[in-house]
């Protein structure tokens, strides 16, 4: 269980250099990384009621349906997973991830820098910044953990 709590952290460092515009210097694909993350901490949930060690705790799933940050995070994953969601944890139609960026093109042949400037999705609480939601989604991982002992 504590390396699927590490795996979330190290997607979740993922985000940091994403957000700051060095990530997609190495062509990195930043949708990509933006889904494994809301993929990820999702689907910590199943490793928490999987794992003996953690069979105490709270029930996770009336966690997630209380946390609005980890509602949108289920209905990001389950619209990934399924193409549509059939069943929504939110009250929301999620839009696809906006994102917005600037070329930088350099004085060499070949040469550009491509920065992300903006990743929003559209939720039940209005248009909100990817990366805000994914420290909320953290923050409320913690939160979880915290209240139940961990």
């Amino acid at each position: 269980m504590e390396y699927q709590r590490a795996r979330l952290q190290y997607q979740y460092n993922k985000l940091r250099p994403i957000r700051e515009g060095i990530f997609p210097q190495f062509g990195g694909n930043t949708e990509f990384e933006l889904f494994s993350f809301f993929e990820i901490c999702y689907h910590l949930k199943d490793w928490i009621k999987e794992s003996p060690e953690y069979s105490s705790l709270n029930d996770v799933e009336t966690f997630i349906n209380t946390s609005p940050a980890l509602r949108v995070c289920a209905d990001i994953c389950n619209r990934l997973k399924h193409g549509k969601l059939r069943k929504h944890r939110s009250n929301s139609e999620l839009g696809a991830f906006q994102l917005k960026s600037t070329t930088t093109v350099l004085p060499y042949p070949g040469g550009a820098i491509e920065s992300l400037d903006e990743a929003t999705i559209a939720t039940e609480r209005g248009e909100e910044c990817c990366f805000a939601l994914a420290e909320e989604c953290m923050a409320e991982w913690r939160r979880y953990f915290h209240q139940s002992g961990v």
